[in-house]
């Protein structure tokens, strides 16, 4: 994989990063600075840019009005938080809002980061001097925060096409992210781009935990295996299959146990499954978490069954194991190009069945470790490295 954008042209940003006397402030439209994936990834790069790219000021405009809990990390890096007054439902009232902060702050880069919603907030913007407007594709989906799918499907191609022609650059995090807001239409060098998520392999490397101790406080037998899941338990991110293949490893396997780090709205769900099946004792929810490095170094398999359609934007968990030197089984739902470490990796289709996921999982587990420090390095060498993140997404 290459490191740096192959096609970024200085002239795309002539005047903004070429002088480090001149500060370039740059308002990012973003859910809440909560742990989500994506902001959590941009606080990684900002954290990363803090000396670098110290004329670079960044301002994080919340769509959702409430406290984040990284708001006052991004404050301790220079940033500035906003959180919206009005909710977005109420769009009158925020669209006003928004396009007032974009006068008061006089920005240079808008960096929207909600897919084909970044369509209103282009339009707030219009007849501001803003000299880019980026939108930023992080899903496949494309699709609206609406339970009425005849208001989606009436609203959304007129929203795609506000982001192909008022975009002066269109970021997926992976190909096919970007294919999913642009379609099969030529790639324009200078205006279609993909960049990759930044990992900070360095706490991986940094990571300490006493395994033993772990092992203890949720009961598990020193010499079970642990299934890791890593991500929100959700509909379309298939927690429950989990479930069901533990159920098909049975008692000969009964030392297999699965470990479920996020929330969601299929909490209860699980635990019910869980408990109907009689594998309480084999399965652990241990809500959101701030350690997966940890939590994957002390595992013996990453378990990543997302349902197939649409794909995952990238799946951030599948590189962050590879840093880990963790095993992976997944399905089909993940992009290629989220595979640095093939060895690592083992694609099994949903249709396979739960039998099937069972037979690989207790085959993965005999397999020898694969070198830890060996498998951060190629992820080092790659374009999710850190170097590599900062240099593209300030690019």
């Amino acid at each position: 994989m290459v490191a740096r954008l192959s096609n970024f042209q200085p002239n795309d940003t002539a005047g903004l990063i070429g002088s480090p006397k001149k500060t370039i402030s740059v308002l990012h439209v973003v859910e809440n600075l909560n742990s989500q994936a994506v902001e959590s990834w941009l606080l990684r790069v900002l954290a990363a840019a803090v000396e670098e790219y110290p004329h670079v000021h960044w301002t994080f405009f919340c769509v959702l009005g409430k406290t984040g809990r990284l708001d006052e990390v991004a404050r301790a890096l220079g940033a500035e938080v906003i959180h919206s007054r009005y909710e977005f439902g109420d769009k009158l009232h925020f669209l006003s809002a928004l396009r007032k902060v974009m006068k008061q702050g006089r920005y240079d880069v808008l960096h929207c980061h909600h897919d084909i919603m970044s369509a209103a907030y282009l339009l707030a913007s219009v007849g501001l001097p803003f000299r880019k407007r980026i939108v930023h594709i992080h899903n496949t989906s494309v699709s609206l925060p609406t339970p009425s799918r005849a208001k989606a499907g009436l609203v959304r191609e007129p929203m795609r096409q506000v982001c192909l022609r008022m975009a002066d650059q269109i970021v997926g995090i992976s190909s096919e992210a970007l294919e999913s807001l642009i379609g099969n239409r030529q790639r324009d060098p200078t205006r279609h781009t993909v960049v990759h998520y930044a990992v900070d392999t360095a706490r991986f490397a940094q990571a300490r935990l006493d395994v033993t101790a772990f092992r203890e406080s949720l009961g598990i037998n020193p010499a079970a295996k642990i299934l890791l899941f890593v991500g929100r338990i959700v509909e379309y991110k298939n927690p429950c299959f989990v479930v069901e293949i533990l159920k098909h490893l049975g008692e000969m396997h009964s030392n297999v146990v699965a470990i479920f780090a996020g929330s969601g709205n299929r909490e209860n769900d699980l635990r019910a499954m869980a408990q109907r099946e009689a594998l309480e004792a084999r399965v652990n929810l241990l809500g959101f978490r701030d350690d997966v490095p940890e939590l994957m170094l002390a595992s013996d398999l990453l378990i990543w069954p997302s349902l197939e359609e649409p794909k995952e934007g990238l799946g951030l968990g599948i590189v962050e194991a590879q840093v880990a030197g963790l095993p992976i089984l997944m399905s089909r739902s993940v992009p290629e190009e989220a595979i640095v470490v093939p060895e690592l990796i083992n694609v099994l289709p949903l249709r396979a069945g739960a039998k099937a996921w069972a037979d690989a999982v207790i085959e993965i587990l005999k397999r020898p470790q694969f070198c830890r420090d060996e498998s951060r390095m190629k992820v080092e060498s790659s374009s999710f490295s850190m170097a590599a993140g900062v240099a593209n997404i300030m690019a």
